[in-house]
């Protein structure tokens, strides 16, 4: 049996597992200045979010918790199970192996009792709350939610599993608030180690992270309550809702939680706590990752220069925010030179089509690749991505190998895959005053990326 123990502390929340405590820390006064009655409800939802997984990772069958029944235990639920297939993919183990033993897990609360929440405060329509992790995504989110005059604060929530991340990231945030005077608040998650199975002993594993975006609204209601913000702002573009059939049949999201649909979800449960005055949305929605890329770095290039979407995890990291040797870098390189960006702007300093990188890209039929990688989605991204780096001049070894085997390919879909990955695809995330506004940025700049930056 596993017990699991959280209580309050002055800067958050603190939870106790075989011994060891983990805590989300707060900066400054913004959790005392939460209302005590959000902060118990809080406090029963992130301690179950944070560690509902151990079960499954430690292979135990009963979880004890010393709080209250959470809330938001069903959403948890959903968000897991729709995860598991991804996870098991990853891990290389039975998906019905991972649903069976959840089913089966004898979950007990000190008191069966759900707290509600009860707020009385208010937002400004004209203040947001955006999760920024320095990646193209949440930099475009904070750059358009500047210019539609949403006046986003940023807040970054320190995962201490990613090696040197937070190194890079703090460095980043100095170069960012003296650019553009805006401080970012830093909110401490040891408790993130709880999905490290590196950490606990069993070995590198996907299972907990599935929940990761859920949890981080549900941390940020007390950041966004501090600026009066309306708006919980996250970078989920189009392609978040992509998946595709592991080998038993089950449908595999690489992000579910990140997906459209269950945004809304997300979006329900930060009403709740806040009675209907804290929304989460996207604003980077309507935009294919490449669209994503274009759009920041040519209309926002002041923003761009700060990407840094490598999650820096190898000793490759260390010393600069790009690792130089994973998927995510290589993935990073392509667009940029399908883009006409010159990739040393944001410190990727080496060609990442070498052909001794091959495995990072699925076109060519490489395993080392991020899961999004797999759907025809991120097939097809790759296609016309190389097509337009070649169409840029780019000779490198994986460019000429594309030539060689997909170029006929890329060109007789050329206009179906310009249609998908420039287009705007309806979002469901917005309120309509909010939506109105950022399709107008989108239409003005894809048009101008197609006409002048793309061959």
């Amino acid at each position: 049996m596993i017990q699991v123990a959280g209580r309050q502390t002055s800067r958050g929340i603190e939870i106790q597992v075989g011994g060891k405590a983990y805590a989300i820390s707060y900066p400054n006064d913004v959790w005392q200045n939460y209302p005590g009655r959000l902060r118990e409800v809080l406090l029963d939802n992130l301690v179950f979010a944070a560690t509902i997984h151990l079960s499954l990772v430690l292979k135990e069958t009963e979880v004890l918790y010393n709080t209250n029944r959470p809330l938001f235990q069903p959403h948890f639920f959903q968000n897991m199970i729709m995860d598991f297939p991804s996870c098991a993919d990853v891990d290389h183990v039975s998906t019905s192996d991972i649903v069976r033993r959840f089913m089966n897990l004898n979950v007990r609360f000190s008191d069966d009792r759900v707290r509600l929440p009860r707020y009385s405060g208010t937002s400004s329509p004209d203040s947001s709350v955006i999760s920024l992790s320095f990646g193209k995504d949440s930099l475009l989110s904070y750059a358009v939610c500047r210019e539609i005059g949403l006046n986003p604060h940023v807040a970054y929530v320190v995962e201490p599993s990613m090696k040197y991340e937070e190194k890079h990231k703090t460095a980043l945030a100095r170069r960012f608030h003296r650019e553009f005077g805006v401080k970012l608040d830093k909110i401490v998650h040891s408790a993130g180690l709880l999905r490290d199975g590196v950490h606990l002993g069993v070995g590198k594993t996907e299972l907990g992270w599935g929940l990761q975006s859920t949890e981080y609204a549900l941390i940020l209601l007390p950041v966004a309550h501090s600026y009066a913000a309306r708006y919980i702002v996250f970078g989920n573009e189009q392609s978040c809702a992509a998946y595709y059939a592991d080998q038993e049949g089950y449908i595999c999201y690489p992000a579910y939680d990140q997906s459209h649909v269950w945004t809304l979800h997300v979006d329900s449960m930060t009403r709740l706590m806040s009675k209907g005055q804290v929304r989460t949305m996207s604003v980077i929605e309507p935009l294919m990752d490449i669209a994503v890329m274009g759009v920041l770095h040519h209309r926002y290039p002041d923003v761009g220069k700060y990407e840094m979407s490598c999650f820096t995890e190898t000793e490759s990291g260390r010393d600069r925010r790009w690792c130089l040797s994973c998927p995510i870098c290589a993935k990073m390189y392509l667009l940029m030179r399908a883009l006409g960006i010159h990739p040393r702007r944001v410190g990727l300093s080496k060609n990442m089509l070498t052909a001794k990188n091959r495995g990072f890209f699925s076109l060519f039929g490489g395993k080392n690749v991020a899961t999004y990688a797999l759907t025809r989605l991120g097939r097809d991204e790759q296609l016309l991505a190389f097509y337009l780096a070649h169409r840029n001049g780019d000779r490198s070894e994986l460019v000429r190998e594309f030539s060689r085997r997909f170029l006929g390919e890329a060109r007789e879909r050329e206009e179906e895959l310009r249609r998908l990955f420039f287009g705007i695809h309806r979002p469901i995330t917005m309120p309509a005053e909010i939506e109105s506004r950022v399709l107008s940025i989108y239409r003005e700049e894809l048009t101008r990326l197609q006409e002048e930056a793309i061959p």
